[in-house]
């Protein structure tokens, strides 16, 4: 028997049968043509108005069911309260985002290793696994289910939010949204702005909670050991 060979034409060809049976079950012609679904913004009927105050406060409600720890802080304590929790964590190896903020609040960790381009994916995923903390800027955070959102991004890759033990999260008020379709609606409109966006999103809603084994709750089993959230 010969095999037939897998050309860009054959493929085509395959392409275009199966969709054409595909519409034909519908009972249709072929759509030639997409168009973008509508978007809309997502109002939070179920909870009425609600202040900055009152997301702070479902955050840390949240929170405490997710197993993940918040403290309130203001921009000028945010080193101290960050050098605290590295010492509360056992101290060891701390890793930050490339994020700029870091310049901008002018926080400053001594031979901790930071997640750079230039190092390459193999090396940052290296100084991520030796890591005892990570410490990163969320993108955006959401108060309903504890959660914060991060772009995966060339000074920020996937394994700095998993690999080390402790994980730190710093959320500007500002940030925080009630829900991920409010998250959702300023990603759109930052992608039809022209904005560039990471090559994914991440959402993270504290430590891993499993129950797996013989119904105990374990937390942790995979990712960090602990999270928390400090809000400023």
């Amino acid at each position: 028997m010969t095999a037939t060979p897998n050309t860009s034409a054959n493929r085509n060809t395959n392409k275009e049968a199966f969709l054409n049976t595909i519409a034909a079950k519908l009972g249709r012609a072929r759509k030639s043509e997409v168009r973008r679904p509508a978007v809309h913004e997502f109002i939070p009927d179920s909870y009425g108005p609600l202040t900055q105050d009152d997301l702070v406060e479902m955050l840390k409600e949240q929170c405490f069911f997710i197993h993940t720890q918040v403290i309130e802080t203001t921009r000028e304590l945010l080193q101290r309260t960050l050098d605290d929790l590295i010492e509360a964590n056992g101290s060891g190896n701390v890793m930050t985002s490339g994020d700029p903020r870091f310049r901008e609040y002018g926080l400053t960790f001594p031979d901790a290793a930071v997640w750079e381009k230039a190092a390459g994916r193999a090396e940052n995923i290296r100084r991520a696994e030796s890591s005892n903390t990570a410490i990163v800027f969320a993108d955006c955070a959401l108060a309903e289910s504890g959660t914060v959102v991060v772009e995966s991004r060339p000074d920020q890759g996937r394994s700095l939010h998993f690999l080390p033990a402790h994980y730190i999260a710093v959320i500007e008020r500002e940030k925080l949204v009630l829900r991920s379709t409010n998250a959702a609606a300023a990603l759109n409109r930052r992608i039809q702005a022209g904005e560039p966006v990471g090559s994914s999103i991440n959402f993270i809603s504290g430590p891993s909670n499993s129950a797996d084994i013989e119904m105990k709750l374990v937390v942790g089993v995979h990712g960090p050991l602990r999270a928390t959230y400090v809000l400023i």
